[in-house]
């Protein structure tokens, strides 16, 4: 999975702080962790693009290292 997308800050005299929160949720909609990924600000008419993804990737087997 991959988003990607962009904050605009709208004109006007002064800085906006921005945070990007994860939130991930079982399939019972129980959720399972939220993290605060960054903080960061936003000048007047300045804008910041983001891309978010999600990769799959396999583990080893529990009790079996090498």
């Amino acid at each position: 999975m991959r988003i990607e997308g962009t904050i605009r800050h709208p004109v006007r005299d002064e800085q906006c702080e921005y945070c990007v929160v994860i939130s991930i949720t079982n399939e019972r909609g129980e959720k399972v962790a939220r993290q605060v990924v960054g903080v960061g600000a936003l000048q007047p008419g300045e804008q910041h693009k983001y891309t978010f993804s999600v990769d799959l990737m396999p583990s080893s087997r529990p009790g079996r290292r090498t």
